[in-house]
């Protein structure tokens, strides 16, 4: 009741600053007359509509949201220089300079941003930094009006001046032969978003230079539309990119839509933008639609009629079908394509450690949505890649053999003779890029290895790093500069690197002006703070997290009241003390927003001095924090609230092991404790914590909540570096205590921001499932004899709790984790009220507040909440709305790049360890689940590995194959063959042939052990086998040793597989049923000579002659 009133007082001052607004005749109005009716009817969800009628476009007279001339960026970032201008200026990736010449120049000069500017990229000087585009963006001042939105007439203006641009554009494309028509008439969901874009876009830094700049991109954008006329001697490609100044009225008008652009893996020719403004994405057909925008982008879109899109994607698949079914004749090249094709499918499936979800777009779906790219927004500053270098582009290397030939041919060569003369030294070099859907780069020659041209086989194998400078209309690919050579694919440090640089992440240490931020140490507290904060150093305060955890921002404690409550405390870094606003910490820590957590290593967010040390809650050093305390009853119940600035001292620090220990009732003997708190008193208060959050635990999930469990996979490492065990990590109850305690502290502190700040509260939300994969889930399991209810999170927790089965509540479990959104953070002032709720939690305000050593959104919100209890009843926080907003969008992506990052590490290491498994012991043959039947495949699930990968019939030696559609049942006729000896005659796998040798020779190995210890056994009639059958096949040096790894051990045993689903048929044939939740064992092999590694997985033949072993 308490969460809803104040949500209700929420919406009243929202109505108010609305109505005071409108009142005073301060917001935009959009009203257009003179429009052609029947187009881009815009409706806000919960802003009225003001006074145009249904032919024109609505006048947004209430969108009190904006603020006004007057308030327009009127708040500013803590500590901004008084002689910048107010507001949040947007930061680029680059500015280019001389853009009269980079049309002709391969590399041309960038520029960063000013330094002194709010912003994402300070600091950063790497000539390598950016992607500039010639038509998307100019100089960093880009906005319109120099940043003053002018009144009605002067608006009309510059809409009606981009509306003719965006026309020009319509006609430009439609002589290219690219062209659809507008979609006819639609409403927007939620227009506030779009609002609100156009009102960052139109807060400009001002200054005598912009109106050069704009001029420069007008007339950049009319020459390039002229060179269709003028038939230029190259044709036009791609559509060019409207002038940045076109883009605020155009958005606020509602004739464009902003959102992120990501790129289909399995099919690159479709993408997506996602958006604020709409409840579905817009599908993107083709890369002329796409008009050279990368995944990740914030682009500009323009809606496009949905059946004209889709009708002209049918038709370029049935011209497709039709020229392969022409080429059939040419059988061998026919075939390659597909097996090309089929390669990279599966490539690509195996360069992750979970199976992505098929798209929205599929033959029988239409999207509900269409458009093109009319502009990149922002690129991600800085933006790297990682790939290799090839003379021809992939395309023309099958014809490398055909022009050698005919050279020969010409000239007399017989082939056997090296060729005489100068090698022809071409322009460019190819630079591919390992993420596939990034294009291919065209880099000066001059920039590849002094001896590539003369011998590009010996860095075939060499990983390299290049970025994008500019892409042409008229050209296929984008031109790029290369920044440097990594090393050897397959090597773990070398492909760690490139993970990073892939994922935007800096590997370079933290710069001088960022470390004299830092305090001198060794630190102690001034006399001051222990003045202005509440002492806490004589409580038992001790923190739990993982054993080899350092930057310990956490920690917990708990004593009885008088009246038999309980005061729970929990504590947090106070991180904000020394990362002051608008510093060169604090922009840097902006920039990177998050900590990236790798297998071997972190890669911090703020340097070590901090997250180490003086932040680090280190047991026995007294140290500033940010504590809430709640008075509680033993049923969990919040009595009371508490939250100001503290300084404690920690009594202990925990593994999540020794927290576990003391839960289950075990003494924590070797816990290593302050003198004044006894290990005993520690273990008491843990399982007081332990009961309070049993009782919170159950409330939220009576109230909702929904678990989704995010399997993870740990790793042991030896003393190299080099990984040599795997194993599931175990959320145990203690993980639980520590999950309660912070989610409760995340949600008060929400609440309370959210209040006093209802404008600039940094927030998250996460979003109800996206319908589609909802849907697959239910069918899913309703085919498993499952019914599930997904009318909420918490009826989807109740099925789960009602499944008997824990292999059918494993599938679904993933299944529905797929099928959820990731959670987002926001600025309260930029969203309808109605979007705030978290749906996995189930709570309507929720924030991240206990994290800020590893997350800046973190250090942002212990900023507000400081303001808000300074300030009370009027909180004096000065970052405006806008930058609010900015840093939002800034710790989503970089938070979705560090799980993406951290994802494939473990994918990385998981690679090595599964190639050392099978260098040691002979292929890796593990039990799976089947989670997926489709025609021609089925999905399996290696819990021990905890993988999910497709097996495809087309990859076994099979005499035919049957999927019944009514069962989901598909049935495998075998042949003999075992599957690695059919596979490496089958295909011209380097890496399949190697595993086929590595496993005849394990074999060989098997049977000479075997064979000497019968030999042995006649000798000496002992009783003590010792560990005969784990010492099988091992070096005599590997078999003194005692091996601990488990599944070293697992490779050792040689367990015989166990089947399922086997029968024959009376004519002979031997066949397997395929079922959904069946066990079937699995080869799992990685192949280290890609990058990213693969990893491949194929289904063991029951009926072969010689099993795999």
């Amino acid at each position: 009741i308490a969460i809803q009133n104040q949500i209700e007082a929420l919406q009243q001052h929202q109505q108010a600053l609305y109505q005071q607004q409108l009142a005073s005749n301060q917001v935009l109005s959009l009203q257009t007359p003179g429009l052609a009716s029947n187009r881009h009817r815009r409706v806000q969800s919960t802003v009225p509509m003001g006074g145009a009628g249904n032919n024109h476009v609505p006048a947004f007279t209430a969108m009190g949201q904006f603020n006004s001339m007057g308030n327009l960026g009127a708040g500013t970032p803590d500590s901004q220089p008084s002689g910048l201008p107010r507001g949040h200026g947007r930061r680029h990736s680059v500015n280019v300079v001389n853009k009269s010449s980079i049309a002709h120049n391969i590399a041309g000069s960038v520029s960063f941003p000013y330094s002194g500017q709010d912003g994402f990229d300070d600091g950063f000087t790497s000539p390598f930094g950016g992607h500039s585009r010639t038509t998307s963006r100019v100089d960093s001042s880009w906005r319109i009006n120099g940043g003053v939105i002018q009144g009605n007439n002067a608006f009309a203006a510059d809409l009606a001046q981009a509306q003719a641009q965006l026309q020009s554009l319509q006609q430009f494309r439609a002589a290219a032969g690219g062209h659809h028509h507008k979609m006819p008439s639609f409403s927007f969901p939620n227009m506030l978003p779009n609002m609100m874009a156009a009102n960052m876009m139109g807060l400009g830094m001002g200054g005598v230079s912009l109106l050069q700049q704009q001029q420069q991109q007008q007339q950049q954008f009319q020459s390039q539309l002229q060179q269709q006329s003028s038939q230029p001697q190259r044709k036009s490609l791609f559509a060019p990119y409207l002038p940045q100044a076109s883009l605020p009225p155009l958005l606020a008008a509602g004739k464009l839509v902003v959102g992120i652009l990501r790129v289909n893996k399995r099919n690159r020719s479709d993408a997506y933008v996602a958006t604020e403004v709409l409840d579905a994405d817009i599908y993107i057909c083709g890369s002329k639609d796409r008009n050279r925008a990368l995944e990740g982008d914030i682009v500009a879109v323009e809606l496009l009629d949905v059946d004209e899109v889709w009708g002209t994607k049918k038709e370029k698949e049935e011209k497709k079908r039709k020229k392969e079914e022409n080429s059939a004749y040419d059988m061998k090249t026919s075939a390659g394509r597909k097996d090309d094709k089929k390669k990279d499918d599966v490539e690509v499936e195996g360069q992750g450690l979970m199976l992505f979800e098929d798209e929205e777009v599929t033959d029988e779906v239409k999207p509900q949505f269409a458009g093109h790219v009319v502009a990149v927004v922002e690129r991600m500053p800085g933006q790297l890649f990682s790939g290799t270098l090839g003379l021809l582009r992939p395309s023309s290397a099958a014809t490398k053999e055909k022009q050698e030939a005919e050279r020969r041919e010409r000239e007399g060569d017989r082939g056997d003779e090296p060729r005489r003369g100068p090698i022809e030294r071409p322009k460019i070099v190819w630079f591919k890029p390992t993420d596939k859907r990034v294009p291919l780069i065209a880099i000066p020659t001059e920039q590849a290895p002094a001896d590539f041209v003369q011998n590009p086989e010996a860095y075939a194998n060499r990983l390299f790093v290049a970025c994008i400078k500019r892409h042409p209309i008229s050209s296929l690919h984008p031109f790029g500069t290369l920044a440097e050579e990594l090393g050897p694919i397959g090597d773990i440090e070398v492909e760690t690197s490139a993970l990073l640089k892939d994922c935007n992440f800096p590997t370079e240490e933290f710069s001088d002006s960022v470390l004299k931020c830092l305090p001198p140490t060794p630190w102690t507290i001034p006399d001051r703070e222990y003045e202005v904060r509440k002492d806490l150093r004589q409580e038992r305060i001790f923190t739990i997290d993982p054993a080899v955890s350092k930057d310990l921002d956490d920690a917990l404690s708990i004593k009885t009241n008088e009246d038999g409550t309980y005061e729970v405390g929990v504590h947090i870094a106070d991180v904000s003390y020394f990362v002051k606003p608008n510093t060169a910490l604090d922009r840097d820590a902006r920039k990177r927003a998050t900590s990236v957590y790798l297998v071997q290593r972190a890669v911090p967010m703020l340097p070590p001095t901090l997250s180490e040390e003086v932040c680090s809650l280190i047991p026995g050093a007294e140290r500033l924090t940010f504590s809430a305390i709640f008075t509680m009853t033993k049923e969990g119940k919040v009595v009371n609230k508490w939250f100001g600035k503290t300084i404690i001292k920690s009594a202990a620090k925990l593994s999540y092991a020794d927290a576990k220990k003391a839960i289950d009732g075990h003494l924590l003997s070797d816990l290593a404790s302050s003198p004044e708190h006894s290990a005993s008193a520690i273990e008491y208060d843990l399982r007081m914590l332990h009961s309070i959050a049993k009782q919170l635990r159950a409330q939220r999930f009576q109230d909702g909540a929904l678990s989704l469990s995010d399997s993870r996979l740990s790793f042991a490492l030896d003393e190299n570096g080099l990984p040599k065990d795997c194993e599931q990590c175990d959320y145990t109850e203690a993980n639980e205590v520590v999950e309660e305690f912070m989610i409760l502290t995340s949600v008060a502190v929400a609440q309370r921001i959210a209040v006093h700040l209802p404008e600039q509260a940094l927030l998250r939300r996460h979003d109800t499932p996206i319908e589609r994969r909802l849907n697959v889930f239910t069918e899913r399991a309703k085919r498993l004899g499952v019914e599930v209810n997904t009318s909420s999170s918490g009826a989807i927790m109740r099925s789960f709790e009602a499944i008997i089965n824990p292999t059918a509540r494993m599938v679904l479990e993933l299944v529905s984790f797929k099928a959820t959104q990731r959670a987002k953070y926001f600025c309260a002032g930029m969203l309808d009220i109605a979007k705030y709720s978290h749906y996995a939690l189930s709570v309507p305000l929720y924030t991240h507040f206990t994290s800020p050593i590893r997350r800046y959104a973190d250090i942002l919100v212990h900023r507000q909440l400081e303001s808000v209890l300074q300030g009370g009843s009027e909180p004096k926080f000065t970052m405006d709305r806008d930058a609010v907003a900015k840093i939002a969008q800034q710790c989503n992506i970089k938070g979705d790049s560090a799980k993406l990052a951290q994802e494939q590490s473990t994918h990385l290491f998981l690679c090595v360890f599964i190639s050392d498994l099978t260098h040691r012991y002979g292929p890796v043959i593990r039990q799976a689940k089947v989670v997926n039947v489709l025609d021609a495949a089925f999905d399996v699930l290696v819990p021990e590995f905890g993988i999910e990968k497709r097996v495809h019939v087309d990859q076994m030696p099979i005499d035919n194959h049957v999927y019944d559609e009514h069962t989901h049942m598909l049935q495998i006729y075998w042949s003999r063959n075992d599957v690695i000896t059919w596979l490496a005659a089958n295909s011209d796998d380097e890496h399949l042939k190697k595993v086929k040798q590595n496993a005849e020779a394990h074999a060989t190995k098997m049977e000479v052990a075997s064979r000497s210890f019968h030999d042995e056994k006649a000798l000496f009639d002992e009783d003590d086998n010792e560990e005969d059958e784990i010492v099988l096949g091992r070096d005599s040096e590997v078999i003194k040793e005692t091996e601990t790894s488990k599944q070293r051990l697992l490779s050792i045993a040689k367990v015989e597989p166990v089947f399922e689903g086997l029968r024959t048929t009376p004519s002979g044939h031997k066949i397997q049923d395929i079922k959904e939740l069946m066990t079937v064992p699995v080869i799992v092999t990685a192949d280290l000579t890609k990058s990213p590694p693969v990893i491949k997985v194929y289904s063991v033949n029951p009926y072969a002659e010689q099993k795999e072993k």
